[in-house]
């Protein structure tokens, strides 16, 4: 009796762990191997995902990624529990989002995170995805180019459809970066030695003056019209080296890159490139200044910006509709005006402005839905629906 029940007590302490456990799917690509607790599909569709932002980012370095020792691992976990649980086993902490972890062994290396439904965890992916596909070339490289690079980024978007990764500019860091560098923030800039220098813990201590610049000189190194200054940087990527650890490769940049530049034109050239950007919100005050003043093709030109920064906010594709409204460009008003009605314009305003377009476009079948879907949803603009109404009508 005492036996049975002794081999009973140790069956269920064997089962407990094991039921505690969740389920895991497995799904292999070309260069990613994916455990999700999701679903297989979701490993799948990660897969996919992190193999298309491979493309997109080694369009710029172009490593040999079909010589990579392993496959990179990427884990997500069903729940933020159990990925905090994970990662204190591993770094006694947890993160809000995903984390790299990098090893001396590849083998052991993986990406780590939990359900990326949420915009910040997708942001949060894809800048830890590519710090492990570039530590993966590079284990050690300078703080201002692994991070610089992650943020610059960290707005790309996978399509599905097309089985893409689509490269967005992400500018989310420009407003801040122009109040340290004008002096509105009141913070201190890390000076030129410090950024290609700067260690983790320095990082970390000036976070929020390390983010901004690091994004600041790898976008204005990459984008400035002068390719002496786009050489920099390309020399800086080449005098990286794998078997290096992070010092020899900052000195090495430093050597390669940045001995022959002086550092007083550059860093000029660096406050007038961050000064002349703007980033979406300032197109689109400019865009609607300009307007304002009845310059159509000033205006036309700074939304146009504005959307290639950000298409998914309706108020470029709204003022895109009148500027093209007052030309009499009518069909491509009305496309614009359907366009920022998906993208989440106000109703009432947009209806009335399709009904205008329509009726000036001689579409008075189309103007009549459209003003009389305007007086059933807004009584402010009653009166001015209703009163064109009358006259198509008549």
């Amino acid at each position: 009796m005492k036996r049975s029940i002794l081999i009973l007590l140790v069956t269920v302490v064997l089962i407990l762990p094991v039921a505690a456990q969740a389920t895991v799917y497995e799904y292999s690509s070309d260069h990613y191997r994916v455990v999700s607790e999701l679903s297989e599909e979701n490993a799948r569709l990660t897969a996919l995902e992190m193999e298309a932002m491979m493309n997109l980012y080694n369009d710029h370095f172009h490593f040999h990624v079909d010589q990579l020792p392993e496959k990179l691992r990427v884990r997500v976990f069903a729940t933020k529990s159990r990925y905090d649980t994970y990662l204190r086993r591993l770094i006694d902490e947890s993160r809000n989002g995903f984390v790299y972890l990098h090893y001396g062994d590849p083998a052991k290396s993986e990406l780590v995170g939990y359900s990326a439904n949420d915009p910040d965890l997708r942001k949060s992916m894809i800048h830890q995805g590519f710090v492990q596909y570039f530590r993966s070339f590079i284990p050690d490289p300078p703080l201002w180019i692994r991070e610089g690079f992650a943020v610059f980024f960290e707005d790309s978007r996978y399509d599905s459809d097309f089985d893409a990764a689509i490269y967005q500019e992400n500018v989310a860091w420009l407003d801040t970066l122009k109040s340290i560098t004008d002096g509105s923030a009141g913070l201190t800039p890390l000076s030129l030695d410090e950024m290609l220098t700067i260690d983790l813990d320095t990082a970390r201590e000036r976070i929020d003056v390390f983010y901004p610049q690091a994004w600041g000189m790898v976008s204005f190194l990459l984008n400035s019209e002068n390719q002496d200054i786009n050489r920099i940087l390309w020399d800086s990527l080449s005098a990286l080296s794998a078997d290096a650890d992070i010092e020899e490769n900052e000195q090495a940049v430093i050597n390669q890159a940045f001995a022959w530049v002086t550092e007083e034109d550059l860093v000029g050239d660096f406050l007038s490139y961050s000064t002349e950007r703007r980033s979406f919100r300032g197109w689109v005050e400019y865009g609607i200044e300009r307007y304002n003043a009845g310059n159509l093709d000033g205006a036309e030109q700074a939304f146009v910006k504005a959307l290639k920064l950000n298409a998914a906010n309706y108020v470029p594709h709204y003022y895109m509709g009148l500027i093209n409204y007052e030309r009499q460009n009518y069909t491509l008003a009305d496309y614009y005006y359907q366009t920022a009605l998906e993208t989440g314009a106000d109703e009432p305003i947009t209806l009335y402005a399709l009904g205008v377009n329509a009726y000036a476009d001689n579409r008075f079948d189309d103007a009549v839905t459209y003003l009389e879907m305007t007086v059933d949803r807004n009584p402010e603009y009653r009166e001015k629906a209703e009163d064109l109404l009358v006259r198509i009508r008549g």
